[in-house]
């Protein structure tokens, strides 16, 4: 274990917000994760500044991550995994939706949990759907969980199914609802003021916005 003076954070770690914490030994790869996922700035984090954060030397910190791309594809796939937690306590995937009122309220809780991730995680959130957003969803295999991209299709077909759209959801609805979701969440973050709503009335915003979008334009008035 490295003496307590040498724990201290350099200015530089300082300076990407990487904060010192002792470990325990054997622990290294653990506290390095703990330490990118607190930085305001994971996508520009590198390998050498967490070891010196830590108090440990780039050497060390190399044994347990190949590369700053092998870290940041670990610290991606803890991001799905919470992601898809919130997911899971907005709505049981695994079960269909009563009546037209679920069905509604599952897109809206869907939407809520989105927003409230991207509010409480905002770093972690640009680091999951940045520059590097297709191999970190490739590679994000979830661990004894469904994936988080199963949950807004689910939800779109349970408003079929109970009446609330006439016709079932294709690729383009769903990347229309992604669009508007992760839309409101960017804007949010951008502190775009018509986004600065409360999250619940953003998201049944949002929600009922989606749900409007599946439905067919109305014909032509009568002669």
């Amino acid at each position: 274990m490295p003496e307590a003076a040498s724990l201290a954070p350099s200015r530089s770690a300082r300076g990407v917000g990487v904060t010192a914490r002792g470990f325990h030994h054997g622990n290294l790869r653990q506290a390095l994760l703990d330490a990118a996922l607190a930085a305001p700035d994971i996508e520009g984090l590198s390998l050498r500044q967490l070891a010196t954060g830590l108090g440990v030397t780039p050497a060390a910190a190399y044994r347990h991550f190949a590369s700053r791309e092998d870290l940041l594809l670990e610290v991606a796939r803890i991001g799905f995994d919470r992601l898809e937690a919130r997911f899971a306590a907005a709505f049981d995937i695994a079960r269909p939706p009563r009546d037209a009122a679920e069905a509604r309220s599952r897109l809206q809780a869907l939407a809520h949990a989105y927003l409230a991730f991207a509010d409480a995680e905002p770093a972690l959130w640009r680091l999951m759907f940045g520059a590097q957003s297709a191999a970190y969803r490739a590679t994000a295999a979830p661990r004894e969980r469904r994936h988080s991209h199963d949950y807004l299709p689910a939800a779109l077909i349970g408003l079929h199914r109970t009446g609330v759209v006439a016709t079932p959801p294709d690729a383009r609805d769903a990347l229309f609802a992604w669009s508007a979701i992760h839309g409101a969440a960017a804007l949010r973050g951008g502190r775009v003021p018509g986004a600065q709503l409360p999250l619940d009335e953003l998201a049944r915003e949002v929600a009922t916005r989606v749900e409007r979008s599946m439905r067919p334009p109305p014909g032509p008035p009568a002669a």
